[in-house]
């Protein structure tokens, strides 16, 4: 954008980039967000996802590049290039750079308001450069368009605020395009939103063959000049696509793993809700957190706006064609967001998690775009459409008023806000003589208030995380991940018994077993489903790993909060949030105690790769309970018959039942409540008679909204949410020490879905172990693209196991030659050896990456060379004619 810095002839940008910026810094400061009090923007995704991915961001720029196209820290490893398409490729996050890990939360609350500032710049730009206003009537509109409802409601999800800001800038590309059949600006700013967010770009893209027919028949093209400004549209759109190609080939490939893989949802040929619902969303203070997961678009534009939308279908300035064209295109956005079908469409066939809706900030440029067009020289509109938007305000005013309890996002002190503001723009849009002067500043002002007040009203219903919990904790998390590197500079995995978010291995940069993301792989997170951890859609959390699971995924270390911190420690151990209850680590060593932490090594780690037995070739699937596949793992690995199982179940010591009906078998069984007012218990007990580890399975219908579950009358530290079946380590080391395990029962009923009592004899384990420790791959150098060693291969170990997921991009050589893997229990890698020595390179290569680069490149050899093509044809025939 050429911007001068003259205030004098440019202060209607200024002002459209401080004016947004400064009032939504003004708004932070006063909640105290960092850096101005103990409080943060880190809220929902944005606290749990997106800061881990901003210090994953930092870390790569700064210290390991590799981290681009693969991570150990994304889950059990996986390739990140669609991590990065996705949440990591705005410009503006090179502002994190200066910051430190537990500041970052300042850096996102700089980024937020920079963004918030450019949005209205960017508009306001377009706006001037193609004449469609001017002077203070700039910044108006930017501070509508800036500060939307939409923004508002989505400032958390900060990787989507850029299409915000380049929807404008497409826009003014296609006008370009269109009207003076220039290519380069629509071009250009169509693969900045495809590299920066390939979603947001879909979204946009939809909607420029939309605002490509009403820019055909705005500017009255005839049939020759609509043919050929359809021919650059297309042409330029497959540019632009080729420009981004170098992200978007390698994204789409990725994607195929993780979330395309899943069933696109069926087709239903209805409305999401009653569509006049949809009307309270134009009051200020629209928004709370119930509308988050599950709720209507987020529209608020402020009063100014609305009224200059309907005076653009009423007014006779517009024409007629020109009107038709926007009625058709509003209704088809109108309908886009309450119609399941095309709702359906903008999310590529996928519905959302949470935040529904998120193409409605096309909806809120379109009606800023309309309201731009319609508004007269004169300010003033006539008679008639001030009757009709008054008429209207009633109406709408009444109806929300009525139906109050089915819009839970308002209050009669909201309505009467809206009322009264929406009252005070249409006097002043009034056609009284003399009184228009002042009224420029008047309402922009009113602009402010309006958009303030939505503004102020929505997020005071938010809650966030506070400064202090968020930095010690990553002081913290960082200060165990670098002194367990200099204990070990090795290649492994660390588990831990405390979490604040399953990103902490990206945001403490090492290679953990826990992520969540939207590029998450599936396989992986169906071997977590089967092996008894907490999985989702798109998250997996190593909360419930047992001894031979730490041991095949060379969890060697674990870290464990000190009950008890060190003296002279400001923090408690209140600031690392439980995750999980792990008596194992009785049996593993402690090696170093920090002043909140203490770091224990597991003896058992197999390493990232480990000779097995032939029948490890065998199992290509696991598929039934989690106890079953880890024994059919542990046989395979070891050669045995499949009859001899690692884990045992066995029975508890008595149980005993409390205001519920009696039980025989327990697992598979309900219990229900004989009087529904009183409390209800089943408590089951059992005495370890040896020293052995003890595990407990929990269906997924033994969730915290059915039951609280105590161990030894303490809660039972447990990952909440969890949709498969658990295992929970009850016991180890703990040798005559009774355990007492109750359900208490919060509905009527429950289902004691898989409740059953497992013990691992630990002499057989530690045999096995010693047997599968015997031949181990000893890594001479790795990273996180490749990863080199030697082994040495058996006639009864010939298989080389390891825990690196099988995803397309690795390549291995054995001594020089390149050969193919196989993969096991459908998530590792594992190759066949002949016996005898062998040196083994595993290296990445992000698929699609050099035909990506290839098309990227080629796509900028056209951009550059075809418009000099066309000038020198053009300079030819002049000659020649």
């Amino acid at each position: 954008m050429q911007i001068h810095l003259n205030l004098k002839d440019h202060w209607p940008l200024y002002l459209s980039f401080l004016i947004p910026a400064l009032f939504m810094t003004s708004y932070f400061a006063s909640r105290g967000m960092a850096p101005f009090g103990n409080s943060s923007l880190l809220t929902v995704d944005m606290g749990q996802q997106y800061i881990d991915f901003f210090a994953f961001f930092r870390n790569t720029l700064l210290h390991q590049p590799g981290n681009f196209f693969y991570s150990f820290g994304k889950a059990l490893g996986g390739e990140t290039t669609s991590l990065w398409a996705y949440y990591l490729m705005s410009p503006f996050n090179l502002c994190l750079l200066p910051f430190y890990k537990g500041g970052l939360s300042s850096g996102v609350l700089l980024i937020t308001v920079l963004k918030y500032g450019c949005a209205g710049l960017s508009l306001a730009w377009v706006l001037d450069r193609l004449n469609l206003q001017h002077s203070w009537r700039l910044p108006t509109l930017a501070t509508a368009y800036s500060m939307c409802g939409w923004t508002i409601a989505n400032q958390l999800n900060l990787m989507w605020l850029d299409a915000l800001i380049l929807l404008p800038l497409v826009v003014f590309g296609l006008e370009q395009l269109v009207v003076n059949q220039r290519y380069l600006p629509y071009i250009g700013w169509l693969a900045a939103i495809f590299i920066i967010n390939y979603y947001m770009a879909y979204m946009i893209s939809l909607f420029t063959l939309l605002y490509l027919i009403f820019s055909i028949i705005w500017h009255r093209l005839n049939r020759r000049q609509v043919f050929r400004a359809t021919l650059r549209y297309l042409s330029s759109s497959i540019l632009a696509v080729g420009l981004a190609s170098f992200i978007l080939i390698p994204t789409y490939l990725a994607l195929q793993l993780s979330k395309t893989s899943y069933t696109l949802a069926p087709i239903k040929w209805k409305f999401d809700y009653f569509p006049p619902k949809m009307l309270g969303k134009f009051f200020p203070g629209s928004f709370n957190f119930a509308q988050m997961p599950k709720g209507q678009p987020n529209l608020f534009v402020g009063a100014v706006v609305i009224i200059l939308v309907i005076a653009f279908f009423l007014e006779s300035s517009v024409k007629w064609p020109v009107k038709l064209a926007a009625g058709l295109i509003t209704a088809i956005l109108g309908l886009s967001v309450c119609y399941t079908p095309l709702n359906l469409l903008w999310h590529a066939g996928q519905f959302p998690i949470w935040y529904p809706y998120r193409f409605s900030f096309i909806v809120c440029f379109w009606l800023v775009w309309l309201s731009a067009i319609a508004w007269p020289k004169q300010i003033a509109l006539k008679w008639r459409t001030i009757i009709v938007t008054l008429l209207l305000l009633i109406a709408v005013t009444t109806y929300c008023y009525v139906n109050l309890r089915q819009v839970n996002f308002l209050t009669v002190g909201q309505l009467l806000t809206g009322f009264i503001i929406m009252l005070i723009a249409l006097i002043c849009f009034t056609p009284w003589p003399g009184h228009y002067l002042w009224l420029r500043p008047f309402i922009l002002i009113l602009t402010i208030a309006d958009l303030g007040t939505n503004a102020v009203l929505s997020l005071n219903k938010i809650s966030y995380v506070p400064q202090r919990q968020f930095a010690v904790y990553t002081d913290t998390l960082d200060t165990a991940s670098q002194t367990t590197k200099k204990t070990d500079a090795g290649f492994y995995r660390i588990g831990s018994t405390f979490q604040r978010t399953k990103d902490d291995p990206l945001q403490g940069d090492y290679a953990g077993g826990s992520h969540f993301g939207s590029t998450l792989e599936r396989k992986t997170i169906g071997f977590y489903d089967l092996t008894g951890n907490p999985d989702g859609d798109g998250f997996v959390t190593y909360a419930n790993g047992t001894q031979f699971m730490d041991a095949l995924l060379n969890f060697k270390y674990f870290w464990s909060v000190n009950e008890t911190p060190l003296p002279g420690h400001k923090s408690t151990a209140d600031d690392l949030p439980a995750l999980t209850m792990k008596p194992d680590l009785h049996r593993y060593t402690a090696i170093t105690q920090l002043p909140q932490t203490t770091t224990y090594r597991n003896p058992n780690a197999l390493g990232i790769g480990f000779m097995a037995a032939g029948t490890t070739q065998k199992l290509k699937d696991i598929m039934r309970d989690p106890m079953t596949n880890q024994n059919q793992l542990w046989d395979a690995l070891l050669g045995q018959q499949p009859t001899s199982q690692l884990f045992q179940a066995v029975n508890f010591d008595q149980v005993s039942f409390h205001n519920t009906n009696s039980l025989t078998n327990i697992t598979g069984s309900t219990l229900t409540k004989r009087n529904l007012k009183r409390p209800a218990t089943m408590t089951l007990t059992f005495t370890p008679p040896t020293d052995d580890a003890y595990y407990l399975s929990l269906g997924a219908n033994l969730q915290k909204e059915n039951v609280r579950i105590t161990l030894n009358d303490r809660p039972l530290a447990q990952f909440d949410t969890f949709r498969n079946t658990v295992l929970v380590n009850l016991a180890n080391r703990q040798k005559g020490q009774p355990q007492t395990i109750t359900f208490h029962l919060k509905k009527p009923a429950l289902w004691l879905q898989n409740v059953t009592l497992y013990h691992l004899p630990q002499r057989s384990f530690a045999a096995g172990i010693s047997k599968l420790q015997q031949h181990p791959l000893t890594v001479t150098s790795w990273g996180t693209t490749h990863v080199s060693g030697t082994v040495t291969a058996t006639a009864q170990q010939p298989i080389l196991m390891t825990s690196i997921p099988a995803q397309p991009g690795w390549r291995i050589m054995v001594d020089g030659h390149s050969i193919r893997p196989f993969t096991v229990a459908d998530e590792f890698m594992a190759i066949k050896l002949t016996p005898g020595h062998h040196k083994i390179q595993f290296r990445y290569q992000t698929p699609g990456l050099w035909l990506g680069i290839g098309l990227s490149v080629a796509s900028l050899l056209v951009v550059e060379f075809v418009p000099r093509f066309q000038r020198w044809q053009k300079k030819y025939h002049h000659v020649t004619g």
